[in-house]
């Protein structure tokens, strides 16, 4: 039966106060912060179970020392309960199912290091909401000072969605003393408004409750005493009490007048007095309890203490008589520190170890062990290694970074046998390190790709070491690892040998100081079938602007699953678009998209998102383009370093530019800074800006970034001019300069390497270059002519360019009848993709010609077109937030919009609205 609290009155109604808000639908954080023993645990257990009889589903977990290093330890015992049960396959579904990573790492699907965490997160969340969604819901974390990294990660990314769901997190936190991940359980506190509950030391009167019951005929002042002794903290008033029974002490006044400070060192020598009480025996298993942490069978902690197991079971009745055991764990914290701590290092470490081995007899889960042997002493041993490897890997495939990089630092300082196993190790932990941005991974992974044992193990370290660091955008230092790699040749897999190789001109192609080496490496290679040099070879033709033709082949077929993570999948994707297959291009960032969602890689989903964005702004979707280009930004933001975050930052600019939202294009500009010079995205941003530019009526800024662009694009020896545009715009920024003769001569430049190539995209740009540096009627011919060879083309964007700027043209050549037919078709295109820049300009211009266009009061958002749009096909509110990561009423909220802005009612309305007008 549980105690009745005394003097908890506040607390408990502040609790049930809150705890009513989640019953009615109002999701909450609820703190419970106290020292060590001041009865934390006891009101979180009452609320729990006043929420249980109260209609709530209560689940359950602690926290404690030896757990903190087990990935998701609090997540997987909350919701183990549920695990197995009815009702399980039908929670854990959809974007819940990504939890089963963190619970069940052996059924998950493959993921990068360092995304599995994020996708078990992003899982465990709709989890959670998803349970909430059937009925109230209660998760109580106790002692979550010692929680693993992971599982607080979670706890703080669900705080942000519950807002509108009965669902609540009770936790109890220990203050007074560092907690095992400070930051985050720092975060934690922060993430409430309320006050955290905090119990106070027991009063006087209620001391005196405890001592009349517990000390029956104590003398009077007795219990003043005690209550001074203890400061008023019920545990240690418990164990003061208890003590005193033990001792057989009578509860005098005499003995009052000696009671002094009863704190945790005065609970260790009173528990050390108890057990040498006890039967022969009691000190160990105690202790064995003590080490084994939380659950431990009794089976262990007797195997443990060296005593037969029906000896243990009657010791443990004592144990449990002495008030110092429950169940199958040491009553308090206090009491199992105050045993482990009692010790001596070296000692710890060997039962630790003997742990260890009763658990691989055992054939535990070798997380699971590997916790007990971090703790052990370094001995040479093999097997130790194998086992704390192979704990490393299922913390990987969990979810669980910081689990894995402690069981591999641990597996270093065994020390692995032999050089070979040591640089594996290396390796495998630089991984982990560097998909976390974590510091020491650059000099794991040099130094595993140095200590190789032979040519052969050398290139393969070295090709999973550059992989990962050139997808996350550290394209120097992976130069530098494919270098070590190939340094060695003699003895290497050829096919690794030719892969490395193809790696390094990919990281080296995009910066200025390594394309001529690029460059001169492809010319210089052997012909191969191998599907990442038919991309570096489709580049080089890229940037010479060769006929299209024959490397628009070469990339036809999409890279095999093994080259995922190589930086020639995303040169593959973004020289289709180059090349304007856009329709393929898009197809494949898709799959890749719907490749990474899932899996929760959130590297490859950015990759995805920013290509993608590309593709639909050269179709001219622009409202979808914003938002993937967001989603990349928004990523790379937050984890890419600079030369990497300047390819999400282009194609957003460019898509708030074609919005017409030049002031937050401005915006992000201004939050990057200036671009690092010599990068192929630094040419990209600096058309970008230029355009920004004139659309600004800024000409002389524009043509100083173009200028600049221009350079870079020679650095870069790239002459593609459906990628270095910057002639185009420098047409419009010169002829508004004055100097029309020196744009004429770069728009016929761009169109001699456009015809080189046979593109319509280009093509189609230069001749509406060509058109502006000519007298109205000869550049509406020029125009017409555009017109033509982009009318069958992807290319949307451009070609409603060339239609407005022919409408425009003839509007001001005063055949005001003939121009607003190309306008009014551009219009309507410009509406149904979003490209409300230049619906505005059409607007104007058809408004000039005495046309009345109606008015784009009304239009959608991006956010709110892509809800719409998922909305229209059929996906619930729930799907929709699942696949964008926002929160269900930022949904609602969008639909909300979209339904008062397109005068629709219903979801089923929806295409229709969306297809008749703000759709596409």
């Amino acid at each position: 039966m549980p105690r009745v609290l005394l003097q908890r009155d506040a607390e408990m109604a502040t609790l049930d106060s809150r705890l009513g808000d989640v019953r009615a639908g109002t999701g909450r954080l609820i703190l419970v912060e106290g020292p060590a023993g001041i009865g934390k645990s006891s009101l979180i257990a009452a609320a729990a179970r006043a929420a249980a009889a109260s209609g709530v589903r209560v689940l359950r977990a602690w926290g404690g020392p030896l757990e903190h290093d087990a990935g998701w330890g609090i997540a997987r015992q909350l919701f183990a309960p549920l695990r197995g049960g009815t009702e399980w396959e039908t929670l854990a579904v959809g974007a819940a199912a990504l939890s089963r990573r963190a619970l069940d790492a052996d059924g998950a699907e493959p993921a990068l290091d360092g995304e599995a965490m994020h996708a078990a997160a992003h899982g465990l969340v709709w989890l959670a909401c998803g349970l909430a969604e059937r009925g109230p819901a209660l998760l109580v974390v106790d002692d979550v000072h010692w929680a693993d990294a992971p599982s607080l990660r979670w706890l703080l990314q669900l705080v942000r969605q519950i807002a509108d769901l009965p669902l609540g997190i009770l936790c109890a936190v220990r203050s007074g003393e560092p907690p095992s991940e400070p930051a985050l359980v720092a975060d934690l506190l922060a993430a409430t408004d309320e006050p955290p509950v905090r119990p106070g030391p027991l009063g006087p009167a209620a001391v005196e409750a405890v001592v009349d019951e517990r000390l029956p005929g104590a003398a009077p002042g007795f219990a003043q005493s005690c209550h001074a002794a203890t400061a008023g903290n019920p545990f240690l008033l418990g164990a003061l009490l208890s003590h005193l029974r033990s001792e057989r002490v009578d509860p005098t006044a005499e003995v009052a007048a000696r009671l002094s400070s009863f704190g945790p060192e005065q609970v260790a020598r009173a528990i050390e007095r108890q057990l040498s009480r006890l039967p022969a025996g009691a000190e160990a298993l105690a202790r064995a309890f003590a080490v084994l942490g939380r659950g431990a069978p009794l089976r262990h902690a007797a195997e443990l203490a060296g005593i037969e197991t029906r000896e243990a079971a009657k010791i443990a009745d004592r144990l449990r008589s002495a008030g110092l055991l429950n169940y199958r764990e040491l009553v308090h914290p206090l009491v199992a520190g105050a045993l482990y701590q009692g010790l001596p290092a070296d000692e710890r470490a060997q039962w630790h170890g003997r742990a260890a081995a009763i658990l691989t007899r055992e054939r535990a889960d070798p997380e699971a062990v590997a916790l007990h042997l971090l703790h052990s002493e370094p001995a040479r041993d093999a097997e130790t290694v194998r086992t704390l490897r192979s704990a490393a890997d299922g913390a990987t495939r969990r979810g669980a970074p910081e689990s894995a990089a402690a069981f591999l630092r641990r597996a270093l300082a065994e020390p692995p046998p032999d050089r070979a196993d040591e640089a594996d190790v290396r390796c495998r932990l630089g991984l982990v390190l560097a998909a976390q941005v974590g510091p020491g991974a650059l000099g794991l992974l040099d130094s595993a790709v140095e200590m190789a044992a032979d040519p052969r193990q050398r290139a393969r370290l070295a090709l999973a070491s550059a992989r990962a660091l050139g997808l996350a955008g550290y394209f120097e230092d992976a130069v530098r690892l494919c270098r070590l790699g190939l340094s060695q040749p003699e003895g290497a897999d050829p096919e690794v040998l030719s892969r490395l190789e193809a790696e390094m001109i990919g990281d080296l192609c995009i910066r200025a100081g390594g394309a001529a080496e690029a460059h001169e490496l492809v010319r210089r290679a052997a012909p191969s079938e191998m599907p990442v040099w038919r991309v570096c070879e489709a580049w080089e033709a890229l940037c010479d602007a060769r006929p299209a033709d024959e490397p628009r082949a070469w990339l036809a077929t999409p890279l095999p699953p093994e080259d995922y993570d190589s930086i020639l999948a995303t040169f593959a994707k973004f020289s289709l678009i180059v090349y304007g297959d856009i329709d393929e291009a898009r197809d494949r960032c898709t799959a890749l998209i719907d490749l990474a969602r899932p899996r929760g890689w959130r590297i490859a989903l950015a990759h995805g998102s920013f290509l993608r964005s590309m593709a639909h702004l050269a179709a001219g979707r622009i409202r979808d383009a914003e938002a993937d280009a967001r989603l990349a930004y928004d990523f790379k933001r937050a984890n890419s370093p600079p030369a990497a975050l300047l390819w999400s930052i282009f194609p957003l600019v460019e898509a708030l530019i074609e919005l017409d939202e030049p002031a937050e294009a401005d915006a992000v500009l201004t939050a990057t800074g200036e671009p690092s010079e010599g990068w192929i995205a630094t040419g990209l941003l600096l058309e970008r800006r230029a355009r920004l530019r004139l659309a600004q009526h800024r000409p002389a800024d524009a043509h100083a970034d173009l200028t600049a662009a221009a350079g870079t694009w020679k650095e870069l020896d790239v002459t593609h001019p459906g990628l270095a545009t910057w002639r185009v715009d420098d047409c419009r920024a010169l002829v508004a300069l004055g100097d029309a003769r020196a744009a004429r001569l770069l728009a016929e430049e761009h169109l001699v390497l456009a015809d080189r190539l046979g593109l319509p995209g280009p093509r189609g740009a230069g001749l509406r270059a060509l058109a502006g540096t000519l007298e109205h009627d000869a550049a509406a011919e020029v125009l017409r002519e555009a017109v033509s060879v982009l009318a069958p083309s992807p290319c949307r964007l451009e070609y409603v360019r060339v239609l407005a700027a022919l409408g425009a043209t003839l509007r001001r050549a005063n055949h005001r009848a003939a121009a607003r037919e190309p306008l009014t078709k551009a219009l309507g295109l410009a509406e149904q993709g979003g490209m409300r820049l230049l619906a505005r300009r059409c607007r104007e211009e058809l408004r000039a010609t005495g046309a009345r266009p109606r008015s784009d009061s009304l239009a959608l958002t991006p956010a709110e077109h892509r809800v719409a749009t998922m909305a229209a096909s059929g996906l619930s509110n729930r799907e929709i937030a699942q696949q964008l990561y926002v929160t269900r009423r930022t949904v609602e909220t969008h639909l909300t919009h979209v339904f008062q802005k397109l005068g629709c009612d219903t979801r089923s309305g929806l295409s229709g609205c969306l297809a008749g007008g703000d759709g596409q």
